[in-house]
């Protein structure tokens, strides 16, 4: 049984997961907006996400993340991986063209593909706190834009 949801998979599925995206792609288990999911209180043991999280607004992230943590069981796992805005900013004067704008704004290849959000590490760590997850963080580069992961744990 396939206990983990793979939120805004796109065209990348998790094997062995429950593939969610709002797009209806070949690949996709289940078609829904990650604001609102259709799984049972506490029915999975985690939801991860990579590359989603930055493309709602800042109103909607909390909300957002304590409806992910609404489907984890406790101690169960809520994973989002984004881009780090404090360390972007940090780099923009250096960083090639392309990559500064993906990672501030998007790749812009369809209509949900645009950022409209950037985190910083206090500002990640304050929204899942905020949705009663205890977290950890480990920072990383791709294509030379700084990225974090972050790990949270429902309460």
């Amino acid at each position: 049984m396939k206990d983990i949801a793979w939120l805004g998979c796109g065209e990348f599925p998790m094997e062995g997961a429950i593939n969610v995206d709002i797009r209806k792609l070949p690949c996709v288990d289940v078609v829904s907006d990650v604001r609102k999911l259709p799984f049972k209180d506490g029915e999975l043991k985690g939801v991860a996400s990579r590359n989603l999280i930055e493309h709602f607004g800042r109103h909607e992230i909390v909300p957002m993340l304590k409806e992910w943590a609404r489907v984890v069981e406790k101690d169960g796992f809520v994973r989002a991986e984004t881009v780090d805005g404090g360390r972007l900013m940090d780099k923009w004067r250096v960083m090639k063209e392309d990559e500064l704008l993906d990672g501030l704004l998007g790749a812009q290849t369809y209509d949900e593909n645009f950022h409209k959000m950037v985190f910083s590490e206090d500002i990640i760590k304050r929204c899942f706190d905020e949705a009663g997850l205890k977290c950890d963080i480990e920072c990383f580069e791709h294509r030379e834009i700084p990225r974090f992961i972050v790990n949270g744990t429902k309460k």
